[in-house]
């Protein structure tokens, strides 16, 4: 399962090998305004082909169009406890390489079954869901609970069936959820709960990306104003 090999010339994309200090791969993704800076090639397409992936869920799970130019560099290190980051504002992803989160300790990660470059293109569809929602309407200062759950709702739809099954492995949740569950406490405290959480709501009455569009349009939220 995954991209062991990966053969630039089988991929959508136009790639040219550019001559930086750390000798890294640069990719610009076919048909999408977005470049990946890698330290190696394959991780570089592998990101351009989750960056393509990404474009059609997005489109049919009723979610903005990524329509502006993006950059994804991917890192051998990334400050604090995460795999990938959208810098707000800047129009910028950084996001370890797979060796890198292959060597993290990820036994409390509800992504802990996923084989690794899957888990890795998931990473970077959920940073890409944070980049195509950052202007949706937000009643508050912060829709910090509605950002997550959309970016993990679009995170695990975009894993392969095998993926999908090994996450789902790891949640024992059988029961409704209610929206009022999704909360910032939650989200820092237990982030693997969380998206356990939205992605069993996100499949209740078969409505996800109906309730997808919901939040984009900002005709509901999963926050609460301030105290």
């Amino acid at each position: 399962m995954g991209l062991s090999k990966f053969f630039i010339t089988s991929l959508a994309a136009v790639i040219s090998v550019l001559s930086h200090p750390a000798e890294a791969a640069v990719i610009s993704c076919r048909a999408e305004n977005v470049t990946v800076t890698s330290p190696d090639v394959e991780s570089a397409a592998l990101a351009c082909s989750a960056v393509q992936a990404a474009v059609t869920q997005f489109a049919a799970c009723r979610m903005p169009a990524l329509n502006k130019p993006l950059r994804i560099v991917i890192l051998d290190d990334l400050d604090g406890a995460f795999y990938g980051l959208y810098y707000i504002g800047k129009d910028m992803i950084n996001v370890l390489t797979p060796a890198a989160m292959q060597a993290s300790e990820m036994t409390e990660n509800a992504f802990a079954g996923v084989e690794i470059t899957e888990y890795f293109k998931s990473t970077i569809t959920h940073e890409l869901s944070h980049a195509a929602t950052e202007g949706i309407p937000c009643p508050f200062a912060s829709c910090i609970s509605t950002s997550e759950y959309i970016s993990y709702a679009m995170q695990v739809m975009s894993l392969d069936p095998e993926a999908l099954a090994a996450f789902q492995e790891t949640s024992r949740i059988d029961r409704p959820i209610a929206t009022e569950e999704f909360s910032p406490v939650i989200l820092f405290m237990a982030p693997s709960l969380f998206a356990q959480k939205v992605w069993a709501h996100f499949q209740q009455n078969n409505a996800g990306c109906d309730f997808i569009g919901q939040l984009v349009r900002g005709e509901t939220t999963l926050d609460l104003a301030p105290f």
